[in-house]
């Protein structure tokens, strides 16, 4: 399951739950987390907004000599013996890793800079570097990017955007270098011409997104007239319901079994509309007032109302929570008053984390924590953030690095990449 909503592609979830212990704090943290979430968003939504409301566009493959396969790093079980640690170890690739992107539980993305943190990347001799792995991060192969990659980055942060184990999108500069084989050739685009593979990383399972008329020039988030559409320029018999404005208000969610799910917010009532039959219909859901965001498992088989995705009002208020039942949703025992955000895993499992750190499951109406987490993913001033893959791998991502939960349910085995 992919959800289209940006703010989920770009900034993700930071929460932790407490359910018996309140510690002293709780507010002012979730509200630091808060306002660093916000920030990292104003740098990629100008970006978001320019690709969500250009044309696809078609490109020519250009010819590139293959990278030599490194040696396998060996894992190491974490001095706890909870999970399994694995470097990012990329032989011949200079400086940090920067962004790590996982498409399933075997296939991920690495970006790499030498880029100076502090300057805002400014720096004119930044050189960056792509990798990816095929075994769930036992062996990294370098990817060489073109040298439009390189130097400073204007638009914030460089980022990947992959849309599986072949196609991804490095956004840097003032430019999209897209890969379709893997690394072995990259294209070259301007941000006023993303290609098609953009919207489709960003769009549905089936290539459904919610986008703003091509020809608006958009400023931050607002975007009147919001339609449903295919990548690939399919007619949609029947238009959902749609506000107005793509301020969040405005979600769209494709589970694996090819239901559509799309939000809309009137004040304080938020309306869920579904369709079963790939857009020719559409029935609405009665609405639920206080509730602010749809949580879809990845086979589509539960859905979940909850009222905030970020810290916020009350931050030390229990999170409300309901369940689709039927066709209609029932108020579930609240997520811990520490709970930022969530995301939805199939059996009817929500993983969460926290700004404290660690993190574990809301199941079977209570909380559980997982021993494996505790309070590693987060290390220094950071926030960790949770999210959900189509093979229902769990991943959480923290300051500590990179969490894989394989398996089913609660009974996952989990390995941090760093």
């Amino acid at each position: 399951m992919r959800e289209t909503d940006l703010d989920d592609v770009f900034a993700e979830f930071a929460a932790r739950i407490a359910p018996t212990f309140r510690p002293p704090g709780v507010a002012d943290a979730a509200r630091r987390v808060h306002q660093r979430r916000r920030r990292r968003r104003g740098l990629l939504a100008g970006v978001a907004a320019l690709f969500l409301a250009g044309p696809g566009g078609a490109y020519a493959m250009a010819g590139r000599d293959d990278a030599p396969t490194p040696p396998a790093p060996e894992p190491s079980a974490s001095p706890d013996g909870r999970f399994v640690e694995r470097a990012v170890a990329v032989p011949g690739v200079p400086g940090a890793l920067r962004r790590l992107e996982f498409v399933d539980a075997r296939h991920g993305w690495a970006l790499f800079d030498t880029c100076d943190q502090g300057d805002d990347q400014a720096s004119s001799d930044c050189q960056r570097d792509l990798a990816r792995t095929e075994d769930a991060g036992v062996t990294w192969w370098r990817t060489a990017l073109p040298a439009a990659a390189d130097g400073p980055n204007l638009t914030g942060s460089p980022y990947v955007l992959p849309l599986d184990g072949q196609r991804a999108t490095v956004v840097t500069g003032k430019r999209y270098l897209v890969t379709v084989d893997g690394g072995a050739s990259f294209t070259d685009h301007p941000l006023s011409a993303p290609p098609e593979v953009i919207s489709l990383a960003v769009g549905s399972d089936s290539g459904y997104l919610l986008r703003c008329p091509e020809d608006l020039v958009i400023s931050g988030t607002a975007c009147p007239g919001q339609r449903l559409v295919r990548v690939d320029g399919t007619p949609i018999r029947a238009q959902p319901p749609l506000t107005s404005r793509s301020d969040g208000h405005n979600q769209l969610v494709e589970g694996g079994d090819g239901r559509l799910w799309v939000t809309t917010r009137e004040g304080d009532r938020l309306t869920v509309s579904v369709s079963d039959d790939q857009a020719s219909t559409w029935r609405g859901l009665p609405p639920v007032a206080g509730a602010a965001r749809l949580l879809v498992s990845p086979d589509g088989r539960d859905a979940w109302l909850v009222d905030s995705s970020d810290p916020g009002f009350d931050a030390t208020a229990p999170k409300r929570l309901w369940k689709l039942v039927g066709d209609r949703w029932q108020e579930q025992p609240g997520l811990p008053d520490d709970t930022s955000t969530v995301a939805a895993a199939n059996g009817g499992v929500l993983p969460v984390t926290s700004a404290y750190g660690g993190g574990g499951y809301w199941f079977d109406k209570r909380y559980v924590d997982e021993p494996a987490l505790g309070g590693t993913v987060r290390s220094g001033d950071g926030d960790a953030s949770v999210r959900v893959l189509p093979d229902d791998t769990i991943v959480v991502t923290g300051p500590a690095g990179t969490f894989l939960g394989t398996g089913s349910g609660v009974d996952r085995s989990w390995t941090r990449h760093y």
